[in-house]
């Protein structure tokens, strides 16, 4: 298969994060303080979703697509950036 075009080898924002969150701290799985809130604005065949990613209460990415993988995908995406450089906020 080419890895260019597998699926299984793409880029996975949402899995990428709750990974991270698994291996970040020795042996301590955090994933149970993500959560995620989604909202979609407009008509159904015209929605845009935005689905927002909060670790610990506060707010670490946000993200918007015409469907909810998108979103959930760009705001993954942040909030892996977000962990990475600001570090795993307190509390």
């Amino acid at each position: 298969m080419n890895p260019t075009t597998d699926p299984s080898s793409m880029a996975d924002p949402v899995r990428d994060l709750n990974n991270y969150l698994q291996e970040v701290q020795d042996g301590i799985d955090l994933t149970p303080f993500l959560h995620f809130t989604k909202k979609q604005m407009g008509p159904n065949n015209q929605a845009v979703h935005t689905v927002t990613y909060t670790f610990k209460n506060v707010e670490i990415g946000t993200g918007r697509g015409t469907s909810i993988g998108q979103a959930k995908s760009a705001a993954a995406t942040q909030g892996l950036r977000y962990l990475r450089t600001r570090g795993i906020p307190p509390g």
